[in-house]
C-alpha cells in the first residue's frame, strides 16, 4: 500500500473514531459522496465507502449503497477490473438487494450486443443551449416514439424480433432557424427501416426553414445531429470507461462517415432537471464531448461544442396530455375526437361540443422557464400571426388554470373569415386551441367556449 493510500485509510478511519465527531454512517455516506462528486477526490470517497460498509451491519441499506458507490468510483478510476471485484462483493453480500445489484451490474457490460432501449414507449427530452455560459432561448430536443404501421407488419408490443420499430427524431432550435430529421428504425437494432416501410414518409425526414445558411447551428454538426440518430444509439452501448467504438455519422457528410468516439471518465452532471452520474463521451476528432447518464434512462446529459454547451432541462415518458381536457369535454356535454401523436412530443385532437361547434387542439412537450413564459406567449404570437391581422381589440392577456395565456382573432390576410387563437403556457407544456369561423359567428364561438376554455387545467 502506497503512503498517501495509508494516510488516506488513517484519515477516513478517524471520521468514524473520533467520539466528538458523532457521525453517524448516514453522515458518513454523504461525506464520500460529496468528496467523489465535489471534490473529485476517489481515494477519500473510496476510503469512506468501505468504513461505512465495513461499519454498518445493522444498516444494511447504507452499507449495499457504500458498495454502490465503490464500483462506480472504480469505473472513475478507469481500474474495471477493481470495479469488477466490487460489483462481485455486492453481489455476494446484498443479494437480497436486486434492484441495486442490476443498476451496479448495468455499469460494467460483458458484451457488446445492445443494451435494451430505455425510453420505453414514448420519451421527449430538451437540453437548453448556452453560449459562452450564457442561455440563449435555443434548444436541442430529442424525441423516441413506438411507430405502427399495421399493412406493414410494424406493431409496437408484438414479441416477435423485427416486428417493432421506432420513430426517433432530434430537433435543433437557433435564434435563426429550426431543423430536424426523423428516423424509422427497428426498434431491436437501431437499424432504419425500408422507405416503403415507413410509407407515407421518406426515410429519413428531413425538415428546415434555414434559407440561408445558419452558422448558430455549426457547433453541433456531428452525432448530436445526425441522419444516423447517433445520441439514440449512444445510449444503448455497453458504455463503460475506456469503451472505444466507431459511429457512421452523416451530420454534414453525403454519406455516413466513422468516426471513433471513447469513454473518458464518469462524471457528476447537475442540471435542471437534476444530478447524474454520467459517462462522459468524446469525439476527439470534431472536439465535442457528450455526457450520457450511467443509469436509468440514460439520457444525454450533456453536450459541449467549443464555447457551445447544451443542459438537459427536462425528460417526459408516456404521460396522458389529454386526460384532463376529455374530462372536461364530457363534463359540457361533449368529447375528444381525433387525438393523435405525434413525433416531438405532439398531441393533436379536437374538442366538439356539437356537430356544428368545435375547436382544435394541440398540445407540446416543451419547457419553458417560469420567469420566460411571458415572453415565450409573446413569441408564439409573434410566430404564428405573420400572415394576419390582429382584430382591434382582441388581444388578452389571460390566465387559464393558472396558467398564463393570450387570445386573439386573427384576420386572415388572404381570405374571408376570422380565426380565433388561444395559446397556453405552462413550465412543460405549451397549448394552443384554435377555430377557424365566419364574421357572423365569432361572437356566437366565443360566448360558448370562452367558459370551458376558462375551465381547462393543464397538467
Amino acid at each position: 500500500m502506497t503512503t498517501k493510500c495509508v494516510v488516506v485509510a488513517v484519515l477516513a478511519a478517524l471520521l468514524v473514531s473520533l467520539p466528538g465527531s458523532a457521525q453517524t454512517a448516514s453522515d458518513l455516506l454523504q461525506k464520500g459522496i460529496h468528496a467523489q462528486e465535489a471534490t473529485g477526490d476517489l481515494d477519500v470517497a473510496i476510503a469512506i465507502f468501505r468504513q461505512v460498509v465495513n461499519s454498518s451491519p445493522t444498516n444494511k441499506d447504507l452499507a449495499a449503497q457504500a458498495q454502490y458507490q465503490l464500483v462506480l468510483c472504480m469505473l472513475q478510476k478507469g481500474d474495471r477490473e477493481a470495479a469488477s471485484k466490487e460489483l462481485a462483493a455486492l453481489e455476494r453480500n446484498f443479494a437480497d438487494m436486486p434492484e441495486l445489484v442490476a443498476k451496479a451490474r448495468k455499469l460494467i457490460p460483458g458484451t457488446s450486443a445492445l443494451l435494451p432501449a430505455p425510453w420505453g414507449e414514448s420519451e421527449c427530452e430538451q437540453l437548453n443551449i448556452k453560449r459562452d455560459g450564457v442561455e440563449t432561448g435555443e434548444y436541442l430536443y430529442y424525441s423516441a416514439d413506438a411507430f405502427l404501421n399495421a399493412s406493414r407488419g410494424f406493431v409496437p408490443n408484438a414479441s416477435a424480433p423485427g416486428h417493432r420499430a421506432t420513430d426517433f427524431r432530434w430537433e435543433l432550435k437557433t435564434k435563426n432557424s429550426t431543423r430536424s430529421i426523423r428516423l424509422t428504425a427497428n426498434s431491436d437494432t437501431m437499424r432504419p427501416v425500408p422507405k416503403e416501410d415507413s410509407f407515407p414518409y421518406d426515410n429519413p425526414r428531413f425538415n428546415s426553414d434555414d434559407d440561408l445558411g445558419d452558422p448558430l447551428a455549426v457547433p453541433f454538426a456531428g452525432p448530436a445531429t445526425d441522419a444516423e440518430e447517433s445520441v439514440f444509439l449512444m445510449r444503448r452501448l455497453p458504455l463503460a470507461v475506456g469503451y472505444k467504438t466507431t459511429l457512421p455519422v452523416t451530420s454534414n457528410q453525403y454519406a455516413p462517415h466513422p468516426m471513433e468516439l471513447i469513454v473518458t471518465g464518469i462524471e457528476s452532471v447537475q442540471t435542471t432537471a437534476g444530478k447524474f452520474n454520467c459517462y462522459k463521451v468524446s469525439f476527439a476528432a470534431i472536439g465535442q464531448t457528450l455526457w450520457i447518464g450511467v443509469e436509468g434512462a440514460r439520457p444525454l446529459v450533456k453536450f459541449r461544442s467549443g464555447n457551445v454547451e447544451a443542459e438537459l432541462v427536462k425528460v417526459w415518458g408516456s404521460e396522458d396530455l389529454l386526460a384532463s381536457l376529455a374530462a372536461l369535454a364530457k363534463e359540457a356535454g361533449g368529447e375528444l375526437e381525433n387525438a393523435n401523436v405525434e413525433p416531438g412530443g405532439i398531441v393533436r385532437t379536437t374538442l366538439r361540443l356539437a356537430s356544428d361547434l368545435s375547436l382544435f387542439v394541440t398540445i407540446r412537450k416543451i419547457h419553458t422557464s417560469p420567469a420566460e413564459i411571458a415572453q415565450a406567449l409573446q413569441h408564439t404570437l409573434r410566430e404564428n400571426t405573420k400572415d394576419y391581422a390582429v382584430h382591434p381589440g382582441s388581444l388578452q392577456t389571460r390566465s387559464i388554470g393558472g396558467q398564463q395565456a393570450i387570445s386573439c382573432v386573427l384576420e386572415p390576410k388572404d381570405r374571408d373569415g376570422l380565426e380565433y387563437e388561444v395559446w397556453i403556457r405552462t413550465e412543460n407544456l405549451s397549448v394552443e386551441l384554435f377555430r377557424s369561423t365566419n364574421r357572423q359567428n365569432i361572437g356566437v364561438l366565443r360566448w360558448r367556449f370562452d367558459p370551458i376554455i376558462d375551465a381547462i387545467r393543464i397538467p
